[in-house]
């Protein structure tokens, strides 16, 4: 009985004074010569700001170590929100920038990644001018993303699984600056494989890539102009059906949606909606098709088929999947059907 006793108490306890923690973190170069970038805050008796310590070294690990010696406390990494991972980095293996995080269980691994464009101390130096959390305005700015569709929802957890995964790519936000020194979702980075392949799909292309792989957000909107005037829809539900055949895989896609704007109203005159309706189906159509080409340009299978044609029909699976996914015929058919059409239909 009293061994129970003992064990209550706060063995396990690390006070956040003793340690500087991390909220942010960066990564740029290439193995051999990486340089890291981590940031936290620091409280005085006036005013909370971020510090950005940075560290130089052959690995991740052995730039942690530089970036250590520079602090007067340990570095914790047990809050951290975001990982930055610069596109050139990011085209050699990116795991092996992501793999120190998975041999400490004090890392979460609920952090979000992306990958970013320029140099990295931009994106760090942003947050310190503004005293702002950085790891939390980063955090929030991609679940944001996420909320509307324009880039699928991945954690440190589910992108390593993807990562394994040789029947489907990783598809991560990809952020830029803008002229005014502030960062900008400028779309989604493609992988091949563990690499980032070099292609981006813009943020309306990153709308069509969710819906493709059913991965819908709380806000997934699209917006055209039809015949002079914006024509804006949400995304209700999308439905997929999938056939496999020996040399293509046929997508058949089928949309319910919402009418959020259309200034030419009369929407209960049903000729109208049919029109309507037509129109919208043969430009996402469109726009969907020109997506697929450009996965299969990047050689990136971001929305799976090749699970469901390694589970469904073995024998048409190639083991070179990327390769394969890339010449393959696949074609996607779309049907979009107005469901609601404002307050009052």
């Amino acid at each position: 009985m009293l061994v129970p006793l003992i064990l209550v108490g706060c063995w396990d306890e690390r006070l956040y004074k003793n340690s500087s923690v991390v909220s942010l973190t960066g990564f740029e170069g290439k193995m051999g010569d990486v340089k890291g970038y981590y940031a936290y805050p620091e409280a005085t008796t006036e005013e909370m700001k971020t510090i950005v310590i940075t560290g130089e070294g052959v690995s991740p690990r052995a730039v942690r170590q530089s970036a250590e010696i520079k602090v007067e406390q340990t570095l914790d990494l047990s809050v951290l929100s975001t990982i930055l991972i610069s596109k050139d980095t990011a085209k050699n293996d990116i795991y092996e920038y992501l793999d120190i995080y998975f041999r400490d269980a004090a890392n979460p691994i609920t952090s979000k990644v992306a990958i970013i464009e320029g140099e990295m101390k931009p994106f760090f130096e942003l947050n310190e001018q503004k005293q702002s959390t950085s790891g939390e305005f980063y955090n929030r700015f991609i679940t944001s993303l996420e909320e509307n569709s324009m880039v699928i929802p991945y954690t440190l957890q589910t992108a390593g699984s993807i990562l394994f995964e040789k029947a489907q790519d990783l598809a991560l936000p990809y952020i830029k600056m803008d002229k005014e020194g502030r960062p900008i979702a400028d779309g989604v980075a493609l992988f091949s494989g563990r690499s980032f392949s070099g292609e981006t799909l813009n943020p309306e292309q990153g709308v069509l890539l969710n819906i493709l792989n059913e991965t819908l957000g709380h806000s997934t909107r699209i917006t055209y102009l039809y015949e002079g005037s914006p024509v804006s829809i949400r995304i209700n539900k999308s439905k997929r059906n999938i056939t496999v055949l020996e040399t293509e895989i046929k997508i058949d896609q089928k949309i319910e949606v919402v009418v959020t704007e259309f200034p030419q109203d009369h929407l209960k005159d049903k000729q109208i909606r049919n029109k309507l309706q037509q129109f919208l189906t043969d430009n996402v159509e469109k726009d969907m098709n020109e997506v697929m080409e450009k996965l299969q340009k990047a050689k990136s299978d971001a929305i799976g088929l090749g699970r469901i044609v390694r589970a469904y029909h073995p024998s048409l699976y190639n083991e070179d999947w990327n390769e394969h996914f890339s010449t393959l015929n696949i074609p996607v058919k779309v049907n979009v059907e107005l469901v609601k059409t404002g307050i009052l239909y």
